[in-house]
């Protein structure tokens, strides 16, 4: 039996060929007997027609399609093995149009793990930072530290413009000795605002560089699991803030499989840009610190997450962060470990 394989989009892999009328005619006595073990036909208890009332039932264009049907079935591993074709879910087999006691044409479709090639990933990191524009990062600590003024005296209850300094009786309202103290702090945790905002930049810049660089080919369902996960945070984020979802749909004028929708570009850039990060993993031989992953993965432990699921977020965390810092863009500081209901990662923009 000849048969042919073609590369599709979103890691799918089709094989097409035909089978070979002696096979489907190997099949049709077994298949007319199962029937006819099934079956109840008017008149007759089951299983107790005869062999041609049932065939003449079924019809033979019928039972040449089961039959070409049961064929097919018990040939697509063979196939499938031929073609050194791996699928990561079931395949899907369909037969062609044809008529009874001839040849059927057929197609397989499969899914295979997803693939990403991305090569010069180092340079075009470089190529994305320099592109950036330029910050005035003086401008942005003030304004930033204006910001953390005005959220310091909401917390005081008190008024105040954010160019004047906070007096000492609202530093000590916030637990600090004096002005200096409170001012000392607010100004420290400016800059690491501003630093880290400029991180990220510098990380979504990166991140987008390589997605657009990258050859991927990535299954349909990875992307909708990844869409559906958004749509799961989303509702926490919703539910956090004290409003039903349902509410939140009729405020926004959408439905939830909307939501999915519009999410699916985000999702399939998460979904790739971790296998980009893999494939760099990979290629530079990156290897986790174990006494690390263990001390960051107890931590989790100790705030109630699964010990599993904690050994998996913070293995994908470490050596996410040392894909990034080959990048020319490490952490600001270390990985923070969070409760269970904190490993949600905002979507890629």
């Amino acid at each position: 039996m000849a048969t042919t394989k073609s590369k599709q989009k979103n890691a799918e892999v089709l094989i097409a060929g035909t089978l070979p009328k002696e096979s489907v005619l190997e099949m049709v006595q077994k298949t007319l007997a199962r029937i006819h073990r099934e079956i109840e036909l008017p008149g007759f208890r089951k299983g107790k027609a005869s062999i041609e009332k049932v065939r003449e039932y079924v019809g033979e264009k019928a039972l040449w399609k089961e039959a070409s049907e049961a064929a097919l079935k018990n040939q697509v591993e063979e196939i499938l093995k031929e073609h050194e074709v791996m699928p990561i879910m079931p395949v899907s087999a369909s037969l062609k149009a044809s008529d009874v006691d001839t040849d059927v044409p057929f197609e397989i479709i499969a899914v295979v793990a997803p693939t990403c090639v991305i090569k010069e990933f180092k340079e075009i990191a470089k190529k994305a930072e320099h592109s950036l524009p330029k910050m005035d990062e003086v401008k942005e600590q003030e304004a930033a530290l204006q910001a953390l003024r005005t959220q310091a005296r909401s917390m005081t209850q008190s008024t105040g413009e954010p160019e004047v300094l906070l007096t000492d009786d609202e530093a000590k309202k916030l637990g600090f000795e004096n002005s200096i103290a409170v001012e000392h702090f607010l100004k420290e945790e400016s800059e690491r605002a501003v630093k880290e905002r400029e991180l990220q930049k510098k990380r979504a810049a990166i991140a987008e560089a390589l997605i657009q660089k990258a050859e991927c080919d990535i299954p349909r369902i990875m992307v909708s699991d990844e869409a559906r996960a958004l749509v799961d945070a989303t509702k926490r984020d919703v539910a956090a803030q004290g409003l039903p979802f349902n509410e939140y749909l009729a405020r926004i004028g959408k439905t939830e499989e909307q939501i999915q929708k519009e999410l699916e570009v985000p999702a399939e850039k998460r979904v790739a840009l971790d296998l980009i990060f893999g494939e760099i993993a990979r290629s530079e031989k990156i290897v986790g610190d174990e006494k690390e992953e263990e001390r960051l993965s107890h931590a989790l432990v100790e705030q109630g997450v699964d010990h599993e699921r904690a050994h998996q977020y913070v293995r994908a965390t470490v050596m996410r962060e040392k894909v990034w810092e080959l990048l020319g863009a490490p952490a600001i500081s270390k990985m923070p470990v969070e409760p269970d209901e904190q490993i949600v990662e905002e979507p890629t923009k």
